[in-house]
């Protein structure tokens, strides 16, 4: 049987984004979620949890893409934030820098990453999971400043790079590889594989038998008020996974 954690993306987001996550975990549609805690529905995606009894599956959404940093030093380097301060998502969309950038944004990332962790752990949340909006914690440049800080708060899980495709580029094959083996050498758990509906859509139910899968679903309403996967239909998603005879689980059961 093929186990499976389904989580629900950018969780505090918008009152939208909040409302469909409890709603698929009131439907058992989701196992998981992770908090965006620089955005400004985080506390009420907190109090949602906690009223509704998933508090103990909310992981932490590391954002350096989108919103309002926490801190003050990186909304100086201009490779991350606009003149207002906001983040404008230009490190995360070009490759030398998700490689490689200066020791003064090291420092300011470090900053930043570490106010968010804290502030994830002041809300009381217990599941000391890790991913990232944008997939920014897979880039090396924020990887290196990273893995210290998961060591030194116990964080016990986090999001595998990518890998569920059918056809992959080889560059990028190989760099996932070397990112995903680090995390297990770090003692990480993960997930075998990881990615979106659309991914495992493709792949026709190719996973092997007795692999943990991770899929990533972004919870919201449409125009029609339909709960959604971004555009596809929640529905959808269930279905797919059901026909895989796929068993839901949490990264860390209780």
């Amino acid at each position: 049987m093929i186990r499976t954690i389904v989580n629900g993306d950018d969780f505090g987001i918008s009152e939208n984004v909040n409302e469909a996550v409890r709603e698929c975990f009131e439907n058992r549609l989701i196992t998981n979620t992770t908090l965006m805690v620089n955005m400004p529905f985080a506390d009420e995606a907190v109090r949602m949890a906690e009223e509704n009894g998933f508090r103990e599956a909310v992981g932490l959404h590391l954002n350096l893409t989108s919103g309002f940093p926490l801190t003050e030093r990186i909304k100086r380097e201009r490779r991350f934030c606009r003149k207002d301060g906001s983040f404008n998502a230009f490190f995360a969309q070009h490759t030398m820098s998700r490689l490689m950038i200066s020791k003064a944004e090291s420092a300011a990332v470090r900053e930043e990453i570490e106010a968010q962790i804290r502030k994830y752990f002041a809300y009381g949340l217990p599941e000391r999971h890790l991913d990232s909006h944008h997939h920014v914690h897979t880039n090396s440049s924020v990887m290196e400043v990273l893995l210290p800080l998961l060591a030194k708060y116990g964080f016990r899980s986090v999001r595998l790079s990518r890998n569920l495709f059918v056809r992959m580029n080889p560059v990028k094959r190989v760099y996932k590889g070397l990112f995903n083996g680090r995390l297990k050498r770090n003692g990480f758990i993960t997930a075998d594989y990881f990615g979106s509906y659309r991914d495992l859509s493709a792949l026709n139910g190719r996973i092997k038998d007795d692999s943990l899968l991770e899929i990533m679903v972004h919870p919201m309403y449409d125009g029609n008020g339909e709960l959604c996967d971004t555009k596809i239909p929640m529905k959808k998603v269930s279905e797919l996974l059901d026909s895989l005879n796929a068993e839901r689980q949490p990264y860390f059961p209780v």
